[in-house]
């Protein structure tokens, strides 16, 4: 008998005496990492900093495909190794109208008519892990590649003590990971989650005039957001349907965020795939003088695998 059959009816009455305790749901999400382009563009010119971004471009790209392949490798790794811990590892493509302003120093930014930001589509991904154990929550990490360009033209327009006319070109990246820990509400009919989300924003704010010699200037985005953590998921019986929100939500000391979104799901075990509608706003003074103040909406797919 080959091994990994021999491994597979070992644990098979473990997993579904697992299973039948507890409700069954698929989930997903996303995380991961952005490069940064170097504060010295500024002297060596604008030929050196596209050229720059197109290695970032390229670089990010590269690290999105190595991301997706180490977290299925992990996800069975886990699995065969902890054959108890159930992992669900996800990709998803999200489609979103930004709205809102920046502001650093001067006056806000409207990044829609001033900037002349438009609908993108943003890659995201994830790797959970659930088990029997009470008293541990379960985890969910995920990477959020968010990052808007536009061109437009503003009026003596201030960001960072200087100022900015004529045709500009910027760059909001708000890329970050999410780490929530989580316990599952043991209750009939609906899979309740409760607990607790951080946000580690790792992006950039960056604009330039375009005229030669023109004013340039970028601002970091690090900072850890903790927000509460609610998601709901419901099944129907032999359908193989479903549908399911998440929130996540903060406010204090003038910041405040909110990520919610909600979907329908089929379910052919072990792949299945979700399609919904996702809200982002955040409000939050980063970097030194720098508030970012803007909205993210729109409809998004997922593809997801449970081992």
């Amino acid at each position: 008998m080959p091994k990994h059959a021999a491994r597979w009816i070992r644990t098979a009455s473990a997993r579904t005496s697992v299973m039948l305790s507890r409700p069954m749901r698929k989930w997903g999400g996303a995380w991961g990492s952005t490069l940064k382009v170097s504060d010295f563009r500024s002297i060596l010119g604008v030929t050196f900093f596209k050229r720059r971004q197109q290695e970032d471009s390229a670089m990010k790209t590269t690290t999105k495909a190595a991301l997706g392949a180490l977290l299925m490798t992990s996800a069975g790794a886990a699995n065969a190794v902890v054959p108890l811990v159930d992992v669900d590892v996800t990709a998803g493509y999200w489609n979103a109208d930004p709205s809102g302003t920046i502001q650093s120093g001067g006056d806000p930014i409207d990044v829609e008519n001033d900037l002349g930001y438009d609908s993108e589509g943003h890659n995201n991904f994830a790797i959970r892990f659930a088990h029997p154990i009470p008293v541990i929550p379960n985890l969910r990490l995920r990477y959020n590649d968010i990052e808007h360009k536009g061109t437009g033209t503003v009026v003596l327009k201030e960001f960072e003590g200087k100022t900015y006319a004529g045709d500009v070109s910027s760059r909001t990246d708000l890329t970050h990971y999410d780490y929530t820990a989580f316990y599952t509400a043991p209750i009939p009919v609906v899979t309740l989650d409760l607990g607790l989300n951080v946000k580690h924003f790792d992006g950039e704010v960056s604009v330039r005039e375009q005229s030669s010699g023109g004013n340039s200037e970028t601002v970091e985005v690090d900072e850890f957001l903790p927000m509460g953590h609610v998601r709901a998921d419901v099944d129907l019986p032999l359908t193989g349907l479903g549908a399911g929100a998440e929130l996540n939500y903060i406010s204090y000391d003038g910041d405040s965020a909110t990520d919610v979104e909600g979907y329908i799901s089929f379910n052919a075990d072990p792949v299945y795939i979700q399609g919904g509608y996702r809200q982002f706003d955040v409000d939050v003074d980063a970097s030194g003088d720098l508030n970012v103040d803007t909205e993210l909406s729109g409809p998004f797919v997922r593809l997801g695998v449970g081992f």
